[in-house]
């Protein structure tokens, strides 16, 4: 191994995750980890780190995804089954940390002790017109046209914003693209960077079961107050870094998911400085006034921390046995927009740290209606989140979208098919 091929091998391993369902709240411990980098972009990545079950429906784009990798390349598969197709897969069970196996797996690709993987889609080009006529033009004239023509991409309205009238361009983004919550497939009409229409093809996973155990398990058994709540703000946390990396912001969001892991794990956290830090990082003012606003019936129709944000006083906990010596009050924002629902993650999270360290021994009794940290999970929402994207340029849709957590953005992306 030549000397710049060991120091290559002492880097951080470039990995791009690609999340299925239940994939992404162990991807944010691992993300954590400084022997390795996350990437935004499949072309910064040696390794495809797959993780969580990938959809039937998903998998061409998962292949795509993958070709997408400069050689030498492989795939690890974390928790879920591979593809038929690979040979001798390399996988790592749900419980197991793969950190151990990336940084093998990439030691070997630089040695070449691991052969790089070939793609997986056909070598053809994406277009039928690709290579035909005189130019490869797909026919004659300027644009093709005999037989394989294509239209002007002229747009057909004045662009939303300013009236300059820019190229159409159509095109789905996800379901692996970072900025999108998992399994999110949005087919997308921009004129320039401001959005023009929106489709739902494929809806985003619920809170996965890593999410959600906590919550659950009050059906079971009885659950400590303080457990409830610790989760409750690790869950917050996890959004506020979400929409911090949106605004790119990413050591803030490695502090958020780095609290929230130090929450989950048992310790006691002051936000008070996190909260300093993000304020002075100038995260509250880098979101636009008065973006992605909802009005009080969303509002109310969603419910958990939307609707609080949006000035909706509506909290199980208000009325809870388990809460009524810990002083508990709801916490409400007056303006509904994406600002006002990260004040209120936040807000609730130091909220939840309080109640935990002030709960004791209280438990939710066994089958008792629990507050959770997102709004309701059903049925769909007569509101649909690509109502609220058309006169959005692309940054603003992606914080609007981040804004709201998993659950209210299945229940305003409706079914476009099952869920295989």
């Amino acid at each position: 191994m030549s000397l710049l091929g060991r120091f290559a091998a002492r880097a951080p391993v470039p990995v791009f995750p690609a999340v299925g369902r239940d994939g992404e709240v162990r991807l944010d411990v691992l993300s954590l980890a400084p022997a390795l980098r996350v990437v935004d972009s499949p072309r910064h990545a040696s390794i495809l780190l797959v993780s969580g079950d990938i959809r039937t429906a998903d998998r061409d784009s998962l292949a795509r995804v993958h070709d997408q990798l400069a050689h030498p390349r492989a795939t690890l598969w974390w928790g879920t089954q591979p593809r038929a197709d690979t040979g001798a897969a390399l996988t790592v069970a749900a419980a197991e940390s793969p950190e151990t196996a990336l940084r093998d797996l990439y030691r070997r690709l630089l040695t070449g002790g691991h052969t790089s993987e070939t793609h997986w889609l056909a070598d053809e080009p994406p277009n039928p017109w690709r290579g035909r006529g005189d130019h490869g033009q797909g026919g004659e004239g300027m644009m093709g046209g005999v037989p394989y023509g294509r239209m002007m991409p002229m747009p057909p309205t004045p662009d939303l914003r300013d009236g300059l009238a820019l190229d159409v361009y159509t095109a789905q983004f996800g379901p692996f693209l970072p900025q999108l919550p998992p399994g999110l497939v949005l087919e997308i009409t921009l004129q320039g960077d401001v959005i023009q229409s929106a489709a739902v093809v494929r809806p985003p996973f619920l809170p996965g079961r890593d999410a959600s155990a906590p919550f659950d398990r009050v059906l079971h058994e009885a659950t400590p107050v303080a457990a409830i709540e610790r989760a409750r703000a690790a869950h917050h946390l996890r959004c506020v870094a979400r929409l911090l990396g949106i605004l790119q912001l990413a050591p803030q969001a490695a502090r958020c998911r780095r609290t929230a892991l130090k929450i989950e794990r048992g310790g006691s956290i002051d936000l008070a400085p996190l909260r300093k830090t993000l304020r002075r990082a100038g995260a509250f003012a880098a979101i636009p006034a008065g973006l992605g606003p909802i009005d009080a019936a969303w509002a109310a129709e969603l419910g958990g921390p939307a609707a609080r944000a949006a000035d909706q006083a509506r909290d199980r906990r208000e009325t809870a046995p388990a809460y009524r010596n810990l002083d508990f009050r709801t916490l409400c924002q007056s303006g509904g927009d994406v600002r006002a629902r990260f004040t209120q993650w936040l807000d609730e999270a130091e909220q939840a740290l309080a109640l935990a360290r002030a709960a004791g021994d209280a438990a939710i009794e066994k089958g008792a209606p629990v507050e959770t940290p997102w709004g309701h999970r059903a049925p769909p929402s007569v509101y649909r989140l690509t109502d609220m994207l058309p006169g959005l340029e692309w940054g603003e849709a992606l914080l609007t979208i981040a804004s709201f957590d998993a659950a209210a953005v299945c229940r305003m992306a409706p079914l476009g098919i099952e869920n295989p």
